[in-house]
């Protein structure tokens, strides 16, 4: 995982399979009498095997902590040529699961892959070899996510697959473990976007690491930091579902398990205390959480910060404030969502042509949320009473989410409604209406929309009635 590890990690074509690049076929298995006879008649001593590869181990442990991967390869793979005598009598095993681990961290994930599939074959009830399979497939999906490499569609489905699988495998050998837990969280919570089903994993991860005693703790003190990430990530998922309470009391105790340890930024930390607080609408709270986050920040890489740092500004009618949170990221990294804070600070001080470019910079600036901006021209569009402008911009924003997300969007029918019963023409708001309700039929506000609408076409079907001659509207 992309947090879990600082190796650079570059991306490579998968093996070939060439005859040059083929392994050497394995020599014929001898008769299992002439196999003990032999081994009997060499005096090959177990103590000197077992004593070679704990050796072998303590080197490859010291090479794994100073992140000297590409030694690791160069020194053991393939295992079953760089050491064959531990190979022949089977223990090879661990060596090549070091040596996928490896493979992973050089961004080489289909050897990795290869090399942990090889170890499950070889020992299908073995914790580790399921762990370190799909650890190498979840690796691949974050390299894939942070565009390291290039992962097919197929490709992806496949490997999460393999991942929540072995996964899955890994906890049921190893069920008071914090580790698995945590990372089939991750996966789908980083990678397939699912907090609801990540959450009882994260929590499953803490309360696993509460049941260990001391003992165990301290035998097993490198899961600690996965226990501290788990209890970040439950109060992430919870936050997402609106559910501050349990948001703050699982951060709350991150930020006092890791006072000493450090392994999650006091940026990263404290910027998520200041969200929740935002959240609640504590915003004086907020404020002193993202302002000591801001202290550690660096604005060019931790733009969040400072833009939610402004957003709360706002929320405590204090524009100055916000400006100069905003103006402390340089122009060139501001993100879409920057904009649209420095839009509603415009807003706020009444620069209204302002804002309006800068939200048409960021519509054109964003590729995946360019509906976002779009929508926010269109609601200030509505409150200058810009009804066809209103029009336009939303109907850019739903043709952008079918083209790009394959549904409409919910938000955009909705204001194309309100817009097209300002323009007195309810048959068509009331069509967007039904459009939004098929969609999202639990949308916020959509049914006191709806009855104005209804209201407006009975109005005009009464006037209808009175004026002969008139035709009457479409009846609902």
């Amino acid at each position: 995982m992309a947090e879990e590890h600082k190796a650079a990690v570059i991306a490579h074509p998968a093996a070939g399979t060439t005859e040059e690049s083929r392994p050497a076929a394995p020599p014929p298995a001898e008769e299992d009498g002439a196999f003990l006879d032999r081994l009997a008649a060499e005096a090959v001593g177990a103590d000197r095997l077992k004593k070679e590869l704990d050796r072998i181990l303590s080197e490859l442990e010291v090479l794994r902590s100073e992140n000297r991967w590409q030694e690791m390869v160069d020194l053991f793979h393939p295992v079953e040529e760089r050491v064959p005598e531990l190979e022949e009598a089977g223990l090879g095993f661990a060596v090549r699961s070091e040596i996928a681990f490896a493979m992973g961290h050089l961004g080489r994930h289909e050897e990795a892959i290869e090399l942990a599939l090889r170890c499950v074959e070889e020992r299908p009830d073995d914790f580790q070899a399921h762990a370190g399979l799909a650890y190498a497939a979840y690796d691949s999906l974050y390299a894939a996510k942070n565009r390291r490499i290039l992962l097919h569609p197929e490709e992806k489905k496949s490997r999460i697959e393999l991942a929540h699988k072995h996964f899955a495998k890994a906890q049921e050998l190893r069920p008071d473990g914090v580790t698995n837990f945590y990372r089939q969280g991750m996966l789908y919570k980083a990678i397939q976007n699912k907090p609801d089903r990540a959450l009882p994993l994260f929590e499953t991860a803490v309360r696993n690491w509460d049941r260990l005693d001391e003992g165990q703790k301290k035998a097993r003190h490198q899961e600690r930091k996965n226990f501290i990430k788990a209890l970040y990530q439950a109060a992430s998922c919870h936050q997402k579902a609106g559910r501050n309470a349990e948001a703050l009391q699982r951060l709350e105790r991150c930020i006092e398990e890791d006072r000493e340890s450090g392994h999650l930024s006091v940026t990263h930390k404290y910027f998520a205390l200041g969200k929740i607080h935002f959240s609640t609408g504590d915003y004086q709270k907020a404020r002193h959480a993202l302002e000591f986050a801001a202290a550690q920040a660096d604005p060019a890489d931790h733009d969040y910060v400072f833009e939610l740092l402004a957003r709360t500004a706002l929320a405590q009618g204090a524009p100055d404030q916000a400006r100069r949170s905003l103006e402390r990221i340089p122009g060139n990294r501001r993100r879409p969502y920057v904009l649209w804070t420095e839009a509603d600070l415009l807003l706020a001080e009444g620069k209204t042509t302002q804002a309006r470019a800068v939200l048409k910079k960021a519509a054109e600036k964003d590729r995946r949320g360019r509906h976002k901006a779009l929508l926010r021209l269109a609601r200030l569009d509505f409150r200058e009473n810009d009804y066809q402008a209103c029009l336009t911009h939303c109907g850019e924003a739903d043709r952008f989410c079918r083209t790009t997300y394959g549904n409409p969007c919910d938000e955009a029918l909705f204001w194309k409604a309100a817009a097209l019963l300002r323009l007195d023409r309810p048959r068509e708001a009331w069509q967007a209406v039904r459009d939004l309700e098929a969609f999202r039929p639990r949308y916020p506000h959509l049914l006191p929309l709806k009855k104005k609408i209804a209201a407006e076409l009975a109005r005009q079907k009464k006037n209808a009635q009175r004026e002969p001659g008139k035709s009457p509207p479409t009846p609902l």
